[in-house]
């Protein structure tokens, strides 16, 4: 045996309790994966959305991103799974997410902003503050499935103020308790921290309307883009070409027609 090599040996076998194939190459497994309920996504994503790991979700308003949310959580609690929505701006309807199908008695929501009446503008760092804090007691306590920390109406401004550490922490939390973490925002903010990072685009609005009457919004028509996947069997990840998806969100109201 080459000196090397039994210094080598030497060395893990001395660090083998503490730090246990301290210089053996670690091959990790693929992850759990959640469905999200639409099927175009779950084609694009191979699966859905990983367990334990920081899923990114980020475009300008009205590109997706809740309806997005929205349909992951429903697909989680209809498994029977328990979920929570931080809501950093009071925008979430209980009305609109029991009609996406997510099973309400399953479902956390948690508000920031207190009253109703205050206005969006007031404040958003104190909010957002506020629910970061609440984000981290629910990854350290455990129990959750899924949460989304919905940042969608928090200017870029704000979010870019979170410190680095805060997504580490996030991302360590969330593969301890093996809760798949979706961060909604208008821009990414999680960095590398995200193993997950998605990009929702706008697309064409499809209406209806009989004999001259008002144009109803049938669906809104939506594109997906996966910019980064860093799941999967082999150390030596490389990076891969951007996936797009094209999907549609139907309104309730035209579920009855």
């Amino acid at each position: 045996m080459s000196s090397a090599s039994a210094i080598r040996l030497q060395v893990e076998s001395k660090l083998a309790q503490r730090v246990p194939a301290a210089l053996s190459l670690k091959i990790r497994q693929a992850p759990e994966l959640f469905e999200t309920g639409i099927a175009e996504v779950d084609a694009a994503l191979n699966g859905g959305i990983p367990r334990g790991s920081i899923t990114e979700v980020a475009g300008a308003a009205s590109t997706g991103k809740t309806s997005f949310g929205l349909s992951a959580i429903a697909a989680i609690t209809r498994s029977g799974a328990a979920c929570a929505w931080i809501d950093v701006s009071d925008a979430l309807s209980p009305e609109s997410a029991a009609a996406a199908g997510i099973e309400l008695k399953r479902l956390l929501w948690l508000r920031t902003t207190g009253e109703r009446k205050q206005k969006v503008t007031d404040r958003p760092w104190s909010r957002l503050e506020q629910a970061l804090k609440a984000t981290d007691l629910l990854l350290q306590s455990g129990g959750f499935a899924a949460i989304v920390l919905d940042m969608s109406d928090v200017l870029p401004q704000h979010t870019i103020r979170i410190p680095l550490a805060t997504w580490y922490r996030f991302r360590l939390a969330a593969e301890q308790a093996r809760t798949a973490l979706i961060f909604l925002s208008q821009a990414p903010c999680a960095s590398s921290c995200a193993a997950l990072a998605l990009r929702c685009e706008p697309m064409c609005v499809r209406s209806f309307s009989s004999h001259g009457e008002t144009a109803l919004f049938e669906s809104q028509n939506y594109t997906l883009v996966r910019e980064r996947n860093r799941h999967g069997n082999s150390p030596f990840l490389q990076k891969k070409p951007s996936v797009r998806a094209e999907w549609s969100a139907e309104t309730p109201w035209s579920r009855v027609r």
